[in-house]
């Protein structure tokens, strides 16, 4: 695989493209470069003798969310990405390709082989932390509701539910403690804001 060619590709695909409403101009191509890079970094933590398979994993990746917003997106993806990279890429290389984003987003449903594990985790991984806070209020700028909007949300039954439901979805234990200390991170953050934009002073 050509990987310099790939990320042109990809860029030039996805890098100015608007894909959801309240977000920002090619949010969904540096998604995907962070899952990509995320899915290796988690490769080498727990599989750090299973190399030979980077490449895919990280082209697979790179490419997950190629189709969003045409529905169903793992599907249409796994099927355009064989057309998009047919002269960078093998026939083997192109199925195990199309198999990670067709299989993507079915979680905890079938027995998939690591390397597919590997990219759902990243992907749900690179929602939260920092990263959710970014996205709550690029929403909230898009949607004119205020700081007290954000609080609600974060502090809301339906959120707490997400939460749940995005860890429970993991399938790594090493993921789970990354969406832990994620979760910490944000949980620390919401608290100094709700003191902030109250008024109050932080002094622990």
């Amino acid at each position: 695989m050509n990987i310099e060619n790939i990320n042109e590709i990809a860029f030039n695909a996805m890098g100015r493209r608007k894909s959801h409403l309240q977000r920002e101009k090619g949010f969904i191509y540096y998604h995907c470069q962070r899952v990509a890079k995320m899915a290796l970094n988690l490769r080498r933590e727990m599989f750090p003798n299973d190399q030979l398979m980077d490449e895919i994993i990280y082209v697979g990746a790179l490419f997950h969310d190629i189709t969003k917003g045409i529905e169903p997106h793992h599907k249409t993806g796994a099927t355009l990405v064989k057309l998009m990279l047919k002269d960078e890429c093998s026939q083997d290389e192109l199925v195990k390709v199309a198999e990670i984003i067709e299989y993507h987003n079915a979680r905890n449903t079938i027995d998939l082989p690591y390397y597919i594990k590997i990219v759902q985790d990243a992907d749900i991984l690179d929602h939260f932390g920092s990263l959710e806070i970014w996205l709550k209020f690029l929403y909230s700028a898009h949607t004119e509701e205020n700081v007290f909007d954000a609080i609600r949300l974060w502090e809301s039954e339906e959120h707490k539910k997400y939460l749940e439901a995005s860890r429970s979805a993991l399938n790594y234990e090493l993921s789970r403690e990354i969406f832990d200390r994620k979760l910490k991170f944000h949980t620390d953050f919401q608290n100094q804001f709700k003191l902030e934009v109250n008024g109050e002073i932080f002094f622990k």
